[in-house]
């Protein structure tokens, strides 16, 4: 059987172009698999002197590396007639309907030149197009696949050796050298060229190639996808307008900071004195940008807000003695909040969600935003009891990839969706010994190369995470030789790579985040930690997910 580009033909072609398709289907059947032929070859042909660019299409090419070359016109037709005074061609199809046609034999020999020429060009060093008219066995022919026979006489400039009709095309083979044997006479075949030039022309007309597109332009398209609130979103804010006070629950990505920070703007846009609190110190930061120049709102974590209130000298002390700032904070004249949004309230003592009521006027509205599968800071939830809890259960900031894997380490019994373009891959590296350190750093270097110089992705858009505290992370020691990285700052520079403990950075996101360092202790002996810290740490990329684990995280992650 030939080697057929394409291999096979739509059935759309093969209603419309009956003739075309008859001699496909018998040149496959029928050759060996030493003949490669081409259907349908467009040629764009270099102009010459006063005559524009020529363009046109060959119905077949068919190459042997033997034999030799044969460009092929087919014209289909039943009955096919020719008006010499008027060089006119007409035929007439199955259903009894008429058609002009082109000159078959002008076309397969404008061909067969334009094929010589495309052969010159992929040789322009050593070749001429004399040397391939006599070197290489070429031909041209017509098939007229649907007529028997001819009434009349053939122009003497058609010679009868170049034309095949319908009963040929069951010995398509024999003909076809027939053909090449006549048009090349006894002149010297040049055998190794042929075979060269045949393998050419394969790569030319069958080349094996990708086109892709870079991962910065692939995440900008996802991104504008991802900007818009959801109907479910609406839902939740129009419901909260109704209610004084709400426990919103929500899996990771479906858009709780989105809603906590539109839901305190809203209040503060309606005159309410607004809190937006967290309680870590990276999303306070974002909190404040966000509440920048928006009056009657205050916005940061809640160690950032209480500064403000407490005594000087004490402060530092305080922060890290929950019940002697709440003992504090409730003994001190502080004007007190109209509205109070909560977001990551998982993450927060009883006795600092205590602070945050003081903080609430008698009749005040609070709205705590929260996943208690991300409980990785805190490991119970201290939310009131009576608070009415209304629901977020789509993805709607990574790509299908990317949750496939958050929802295999998500252990609560809600089931959650996913909303969003279908992205990436997800890439896990190959496994790190436990305590090489430069093989972990290769692979993260080898990673970051990629990423900035193939993926023209920017260094802020990329962000490292470890599941290990700052103090007993390896990544202190990372360097690049051309990135600037920022270890572990709550504000970083722009045009620099982002390097954080999951914990820190929970509630964030990046476009890009590469894990690692999987094998923290807490986490060796606690099979639900791991399980968070993967969601948490999975769930912080957009678009792109990179794991790079060592062998006892990649075992974990197996089972």
């Amino acid at each position: 059987m030939a080697i057929m580009y394409p291999s096979s033909l739509p059935t759309s072609f093969i209603e419309t172009d009956r003739g075309e398709a008859k001699v496909f289907q018998c040149l496959k059947e029928q050759l060996s698999d030493e003949w490669i032929v081409y259907h349908s070859v467009y040629w764009s042909g270099k102009p010459t002197g006063y005559h524009r660019r020529r363009n046109g299409e060959t119905d077949f090419i068919i190459t042997h590396p033997t034999y030799g070359i044969v460009v092929v016109e087919v014209k289909g037709g039943v009955f096919i007639q020719y008006n010499q005074e008027d060089d006119l061609w007409i035929s007439t199809d199955q259903h009894l309907q008429t058609h002009d046609l082109t000159n078959p034999f002008d076309q397969a020999l404008r061909n067969y030149y334009a094929l010589i020429d495309v052969i010159v060009r992929l040789n322009s060093k050593t070749l001429h197009a004399n040397l391939v008219k006599s070197s290489i066995p070429m031909a041209h022919c017509v098939i007229f696949s649907d007529v028997t026979r001819v009434s009349g006489n053939l122009p003497i400039n058609y010679d009868k050796e170049l034309i095949l009709y319908h009963q040929d095309l069951n010995l398509i083979e024999r003909r076809l050298i027939a053909i090449l044997d006549f048009f090349f006479e006894s002149q010297y075949r040049n055998v190794q060229l042929t075979k060269d030039i045949v393998k050419q022309l394969q790569k030319a007309y069958a080349p094996t190639f990708v086109l892709d597109r870079q991962l910065s332009t692939w995440i900008e398209d996802e991104q504008k996808r991802m900007l818009q609130l959801t109907e479910e979103q609406y839902q939740i804010l129009d419901i909260c307008r109704q209610l004084n006070q709400a426990s919103i629950y929500g899996c990771a990505g479906s858009g709780k900071t989105l809603l906590a920070i539109k839901k305190a703007i809203m209040c503060a846009e309606s005159e309410q004195r607004t809190a937006l609190i967290c309680f870590n110190s990276i999303l306070g930061n974002k909190f404040r940008k966000h509440a920048q120049g928006i009056e009657d709102l205050m916005a940061g974590n809640l160690h950032q807000l209480l500064l403000t209130y407490l005594p000087e000298g004490s402060q530092e002390e305080m922060l890290f003695d929950d019940m002697a700032m709440l003992d504090t904070v409730m003994n001190l004249e502080i004007e007190k909040f109209d509205a109070i949004i909560v977001d990551e309230a998982q993450d927060f003592t009883e006795e600092q969600l205590d602070i945050i009521h003081y903080l609430l006027k008698e009749d005040g509205l609070i709205y705590y935003f929260w996943d208690d599968n991300q409980r990785i800071i805190r490991t119970s939830l201290h939310i009131p009891n009576n608070v009415p809890i209304l629901t977020l259960s789509t993805n709607l900031r990574n790509t299908q990839y990317i949750f496939d894997y958050v929802k295999s380490h998500y252990l609560k019994p809600m089931d959650i969706k996913h909303k969003g373009p279908l992205g990436r891959e997800v890439t896990f590296t190959q496994p790190y010994a436990e305590q090489n350190q430069t093989a972990c750093f290769s692979l993260l270097r080898k990673e970051i190369q990629k990423l900035v110089v193939n993926e023209q992705m920017s260094p802020e858009d990329i962000t490292i995470l470890t599941f290990k505290s700052k103090s007993k992370s390896w990544l202190n020691q990372f360097s690049l030789p051309n990135t600037s990285l920022s270890y572990f700052e709550d504000e970083v520079l722009a045009n620099h790579i982002r390097i954080e403990t999951v914990r820190r950075f929970k509630g964030m996101e990046s476009k890009v985040v590469i894990v690692t360092e999987m094998n923290d202790e807490r986490c060796l002996q606690d099979e639900t930690l791991f399980h968070e810290m993967c969601y948490v740490s999975f769930s912080r990329a957009t678009n792109h997910l990179i794991v790079i684990p060592n062998q006892y995280s990649l075992e974990k992650l197996k089972d």
